[in-house]
C-alpha cells in the first residue's frame, strides 16, 4: 500500500492488504474450481466472446461495475489531488482491486454456467 507512511496509518493499510491477499488466494482457488468443471460440462454451451469487456450484465454485475469505477475515479483523484487523506484513499484501492475481480466473475463464463446450472 503506497499511500500507508505518510499519514501514519500503517496498522490499516496492513490489515487492508492481508484482507486483500487473503480474498484473492480463495477467489482464484473458487474460480479455477468452477472453470474446471464448466469446460468438462458437455451440455454446457460454449460462446466465443471474450467476456472481460462486458459490462452492467446483469444485476451484481451492475453493482460492482459501478463500485470499480467510483473506485478507480477516486484513486485517480487522490493522486492527482496529494492532499487527499488516506483513509479515503486505502478504501478506494481496496475497493477498486476487488470490484475489478467482482467484474471479472460476475460478467464472465463462470457465473453464467453457475446460473444456467443452478436453474435446472
Amino acid at each position: 500500500m503506497p499511500f500507508a507512511s505518510k499519514d501514519g496509518i500503517s496498522t490499516f493499510a496492513y490489515i487492508l492488504a492481508v484482507l486483500f491477499w487473503v480474498f484473492f488466494v480463495l477467489g482464484v482457488c473458487f474460480l479455477s474450481t468452477v472453470s474446471k468443471r464448466r469446460k468438462n460440462d458437455r451440455k454446457y454451451r460454449q460462446k466465443g466472446s471474450f467476456t472481460f469487456i462486458r459490462f452492467f450484465s446483469n444485476r451484481p454485475a451492475q453493482i460492482f461495475d459501478t463500485l470499480l469505477i467510483v473506485g478507480l475515479a477516486t484513486v485517480i483523484l487522490s493522486s492527482i489531488i496529494r492532499t487527499m487523506p488516506g483513509w479515503i484513499t486505502l478504501p478506494a484501492v481496496f475497493i477498486s482491486m476487488f470490484s475489478l475481480e467482482m467484474h471479472g466473475l460476475f460478467n464472465g463464463r463462470n457465473y453464467e454456467y453457475v446460473k444456467e446450472k443452478n436453474k435446472s
